[in-house]
């Protein structure tokens, strides 16, 4: 099998999983080549597309860009949508008040947010520390950023955030 091929079978694989996927066992059945090599490859290819591949170190996953997620919200018409709208402020407290438990993002809510926070942990967008949550580092990527620190506001909103605890 040539690289080109395998290039095109593994962006098929990610395509079709829609969803993570183990670099391991796609190192498994790749025998031969460098996923990473690939990867790049295809990241390579695809600069003009509307999704590239993200590797967090251990999985793989096809994302859209984080540049073109306004255009993505407003079609699908994420605001309007109240369960959404949970998820995104559980992801700013979690953002800007990280690392935070459980008790203070409730007592800031007003509400329960396990099961929240916990298909955000399954996303991958929020990492679970002990008794504590943040953000993840595909959750920031996702955004463009590379550490909580860049996020629009940040300490102006984590001393908001502090008082509420």
């Amino acid at each position: 099998m040539r690289e080109e091929l395998a290039s095109q079978i593994l962006e098929a694989i990610l395509i079709a999983a829609r969803r993570k996927i183990s670099k391991n066992i796609l190192k498994k059945f790749f025998d031969g080549f460098d996923v990473s090599v690939l990867v790049n490859r295809i990241n390579q290819r695809k600069k003009e597309s509307g999704f590239f591949i993200y590797d967090d170190g251990k999985y793989l996953e096809i994302l859209t860009k984080p540049e073109l997620s306004s255009y993505l919200i407003n079609f699908f018409g994420f605001e309007e949508n109240d369960f959404v709208q949970d998820f995104l402020e559980v992801l700013a407290i979690i953002a800007y008040g990280g690392p935070i438990n459980i008790r203070s993002i409730n007592k800031i809510r007003g509400e329960k947010s396990y099961y929240l926070i916990q298909e955000l942990i399954k996303q991958g967008y929020v990492k679970k520390d002990k008794s504590s949550y943040r953000i993840s580092n595909k959750f920031l990527n996702f955004l463009g950023f590379t550490k909580e620190e860049e996020l629009p506001d940040y300490y102006k909103l984590r001393e908001e955030i502090r008082r509420k605890i």
